[in-house]
């Protein structure tokens, strides 16, 4: 199983960039992963974009970084695309992006983790956003690049606390690509895999 999470407009210079993460959880670690953050996160709710403009927000990310386990128990990849100046609401950049991360998912490079059958994305405010992703799937299956079998659902972070596993990896990264600032990244590196696009 896989949850994905994406930051837009992560601004480098005059560029604008698309992140998304996904984190691969097995079975076996949903339940004791989800205790372990509900433990750290007692009032059920998490935005590390929020968290980190908080006195302690730093110290506070880390504590949820390091419940992320070794290769075996979970992975990350993350993916980049530059946005173009015509794609005004990045669904081209953000299109590139999640058929790239579906096919990994789908078809891990190198064994890193078991084929990813189900992926919970965020879900968005407007219903245009979610069909747009599951159209991309749609078009992976009918290229063949990924099987039907590869189930899409989108779910609110507020009810799937495992959704705040990958916002934690596509913070972690801003604060490294963008402010230089790599101490949260250092904690996931290892179990990291970045692509970038063009």
């Amino acid at each position: 199983m896989a949850y994905l999470d994406e930051t837009y407009s992560l601004e480098a210079g005059r560029r604008r960039f698309y992140v998304m993460a996904a984190v691969v959880v097995l079975p076996t670690d949903l339940d004791p992963l989800r205790n372990e953050l509900d433990n750290l996160v007692p009032d059920g709710w998490w935005h590390t974009t929020e968290v980190l403009q908080a006195a302690d927000g730093r110290t506070r990310t880390r504590e949820l970084l390091r419940t992320f386990r070794t290769p075996d128990e979970t992975c990350i990849v993350v993916d980049k695309v530059a946005v173009a100046d015509h794609d005004k609401e990045g669904f081209q950049a953000r299109e590139a992006v999640l058929r790239r991360l579906l096919t990994v998912l789908h078809t891990p490079e190198g064994g890193v983790h078991p084929p990813v059958r189900l992926v919970i994305t965020e879900e968005q405010r407007e219903a245009r956003k979610n069909n747009w992703d599951r159209s991309v799937r749609k078009a992976l299956i009918e290229d063949q690049a990924i099987g039907a079998d590869m189930n899409m659902v989108h779910a609110s972070p507020g009810s799937e606390h495992l959704l705040w596993l990958p916002d934690l990896v596509c913070s972690a990264y801003r604060q490294k690509a963008l402010h230089q600032r790599g101490d949260l990244f250092n904690e996931i590196e290892d179990l990291t895999r970045v692509i970038e696009l063009p």
